[in-house]
């Protein structure tokens, strides 16, 4: 673990090293605190600070750059669930034919935005502001979940999943923050251990949160569970089932009923805890990325540009209610039939991107009991399915069951940015993308893994770049 010392609240951040317009200063000017900051050790001096600025926090997580629109949208457009329409805008289109280079806009721009969120996270984490201890306490559990959900989706992006190598180059860990500071890539397991270590002490902290567009003890746990499945080994299965059946046991979070799929995905703002939803990021008229939003990217009134797959549609049941969720009809001077995806209807308000469900849960420990055989594994999944399909029936054994659950995985998550993750972590090859020019990519392909943005090469001599990136 990085070992850097706090110096500033709120620098503007610009990778994990201060951008150019300090390349120049003298060490004593580096030592003043810049008019457009404040200490951290006089900034967060109170309670009601702590949440102003965990406020400031969750706002960084709301930009298009990471849960606004590439993070959700990156997971199946770089995968097998959604494909660029033949007119459009331009965005992305290098991901989807898989053609994208070191100083890609996307992935620069994950990054970056990335650590500034954890940044913010870390100036909470060790501020000390008086107040009521439980809120103070929630805040800083709050602001450990963030972290450690930031460390993951950068890791999961930037590097070779664990299952693959945990020893290889991970991400660089940021706990603290050093202006000065060139830190280099922990490994991928070091990665993990850190971000298990924050949801623990997440965990811990938090006992309540006032709705679902913040993180609660439940959705650490939730999001423990996924870690550990991505870890893959006999131990972390045990500790991914152990916690998804936490959760599902003692959140008070439900399985959205059959007959209230398409209002829930139609719904306004955060939300109560008890219907499905364990934590998402909330976007309204006032604060939203405008027509940077994912909404506007998948739908006909704004961009249109993403589309699902033609033979992903065609794999759901007619009595599947999620397959009302993307919409056979036709784009304009384009795709006729189109699979126009409805999952994010609100183009005014942009609706909200949920990144932890209960149905997930389901399908983790389905997933988690299969690895370590465990005859829940068929229970959890029919749990599921057959609140999605009243014609379901779960019959499969063996592998056939695991492969039912990795194809119920992909519909029920489909648009929300799991399948890339769920088919790196498995180590399989990404096939049926038509029409691209990489209607197939092999899982040794290195573009399955995002290059680490030349920017940040080129302002900090202690990262190295990814295979197959530096030629």
């Amino acid at each position: 673990m990085l070992n850097m010392k706090i110096k500033f609240k709120n620098i503007i951040f610009t990778g994990l090293v201060a951008g150019t317009l300090l390349s120049s200063c003298s060490k004593d000017f580096l030592d003043l605190p810049p008019y457009t900051s404040v200490p951290a050790e006089t900034a967060l001096l109170t309670e009601a600070d702590a949440l102003s600025a965990l406020t400031g926090t969750y706002a960084g997580m709301r930009v298009f750059d990471l849960y606004g629109r590439t993070i959700p949208l990156m997971g199946d457009l770089w995968a097998d669930n959604v494909k660029i329409s033949t007119r459009n805008a331009g965005r992305y289109t290098e991901i989807y034919n898989l053609n994208f280079v070191e100083n890609n806009q996307w992935f620069t721009g994950m990054w970056q935005n990335a650590y500034r969120v954890i940044n913010r996270a870390n100036n909470i984490i060790h501020s000390t502001p008086s107040g009521d201890e439980a809120n103070i306490n929630q805040y800083k559990g709050e602001a450990y979940a963030v972290r450690a959900l930031l460390h993951f989706e950068l890791v999961r992006f930037f590097a070779r999943p664990y299952t693959d190598n945990p020893a290889g180059l991970g991400v660089p860990l940021v706990t603290t923050f050093d202006i000065e500071g060139k830190p280099s890539r922990a490994t991928v397991e070091e990665v993990y251990t850190q971000v298990l270590s924050d949801l623990d002490e997440a965990y811990k902290l938090m006992s309540k949160a006032p709705n679902t567009g913040r993180f609660s003890k439940y959705s650490a746990r939730a999001l423990a569970a996924r870690v550990n499945l991505h870890k893959g080994t006999p131990a972390a299965n045990q500790l991914a089932l152990n916690y998804a059946k936490e959760v599902i046991d003692n959140s008070g979070v439900d399985l959205v009923p059959m007959a209230g799929l398409e209002a829930y995905w139609g719904a306004l703002g955060s939300h109560s805890f008890g219907n499905e939803t364990l934590f998402e990021i909330v976007s309204d008229q006032i604060d939203n990325a405008g027509f940077d939003e994912l909404p506007y990217f998948f739908g006909q009134t704004g961009y249109g540009d993403g589309l699902a797959h033609n033979a992903f549609y065609e794999s759901y049941a007619d009595t599947d209610v999620r397959k009302k969720l993307i919409i056979k009809g036709a784009r304009v001077r384009a795709e006729n039939p189109a699979y126009i995806i409805n999952k994010y209807p609100d183009l005014v308000n942009y609706g909200t991107k949920k990144i932890l469900r209960i149905s997930e849960m389901y399908l983790t420990a389905a997933e988690a009991a299969y690895n370590l055989g465990n005859a829940d594994a068929k229970t959890y999944l029919e749990a599921l399915v057959t609140e999605r399909d009243p014609s379901a029936t779960v019959t499969e054994t063996g592998s056939a069951l695991l492969e039912r659950i990795i194809t119920e995985r992909r519909k029920e998550l489909a648009f929300e940015g799991d399948r890339v993750h769920t088919l790196n972590r498995l180590k399989r090859d990404i096939t049926g993308r038509s029409p691209s020019s990489a209607a197939t990519i092999t899982y040794s392909n290195f573009r399955r893994v995002a290059p680490i943005p030349l920017t940040e090469l080129d302002r900090n001599d202690n990262l190295e770049q990814n295979t197959g990136w530096q030629q």
